[in-house]
């Protein structure tokens, strides 16, 4: 196994300040299998902002393509980036075919391209596109992971993730709130980017109904961080529920876990551990 390099290290210390549960989850990582699972997740994190970030959409759409290209290479090795050197070092991912990981960069083009959902199933049903994918290329290293109980998780944790973020979705073309809740509330989507009580009506709403489908998720498979994710998110759908400003509230945690992730974490990593 390869030691994490100085770029490696890098990247892990960036996504840790955006997502908490990265180092929690690492926590629960033998140090061998450490530099193979901080990579893989920092690459999901990397293409998630080039298919989600918000900014100049040719921008992200190269890096996106990039990103393609990229993972076409793992079956022959012939990577360049400094994660997918060591994601290259894994037998079991070196030898997914490339359709494997092509699978999972069409599917990040097609969110940038998904029209609103009329429910939030059909919300959900979007984003699970992109994550059963990913989770298809994880699962081959985290043999007891559910690929159903983890896309679900991944869903839910991006429709918050972009709510949160709405100003920022709504300006790059993605509306995260389902348009049969905007019309029980006789709200529009291009009113939903103006603040005021009737979006908040809305968005507590959508949280709730977020939280009623974070609970029913089986945590049994998911992996540390995943439970971790998914723990903090649920409370944070929770508060943001029964908060005056629902917007506000859900963003001004994003940052800090409940003690209840680290519960989840534990016992998600003596359930589901690394084959590295």
């Amino acid at each position: 196994m390869v030691a994490p390099t100085d770029a490696v290290a890098s990247f892990e210390a960036k996504w840790s300040l955006a997502h908490p549960e990265l180092p929690l989850a690492l926590r629960f990582v033998t140090p061998a299998a450490r530099p193979m699972v901080s990579a893989l997740v920092c690459v999901s994190l990397e293409v998630g902002l080039a298919t989600y970030g918000a900014g100049e959409a040719a921008v992200a759409a190269s890096k996106l393509q990039w990103w393609a290209e990229e993972l076409s290479l793992m079956p022959s090795g012939m990577v360049r980036h400094p994660l997918t050197r060591v994601l290259a070092e894994s037998p079991a991912l070196k030898a997914l075919p490339a359709d494997a990981w092509r699978t999972w960069t069409d599917a990040a083009f097609a969110q940038r391209e998904a029209a609103p959902a009329r429910g939030l199933s059909e919300l959900l049903a979007g984003y699970r596109c992109y994550y059963a994918a990913l989770v298809r290329i994880e699962s081959t290293v985290y043999p007891g992971q559910s690929v159903e109980s983890s896309s679900q998780a991944g869903a839910l944790s991006r429709i918050l993730l972009e709510t949160v973020r709405l100003p920022e979705s709504m300006a790059a073309g993605r509306l995260p709130v389902p348009l049969d809740l905007l019309a029980g509330h006789g709200i529009s989507s291009n009113a939903l980017g103006s603040a005021g009580p009737q979006r908040d009506r809305v968005l507590r709403e959508h949280f709730s109904a977020l939280a009623e489908a974070m609970k029913s998720v089986d945590r049994r498979g998911l992996p540390p961080i995943l439970a971790a994710g998914l723990t903090a998110d649920l409370r944070r759908c929770r508060d943001a529920a029964h908060a005056e400003n629902p917007l506000e509230c859900s963003a001004s945690n994003l940052d800090r876990l409940p003690l209840s992730a680290l519960w989840a974490c534990w016992r998600a990593a003596r359930r589901v551990q690394p084959s590295f």
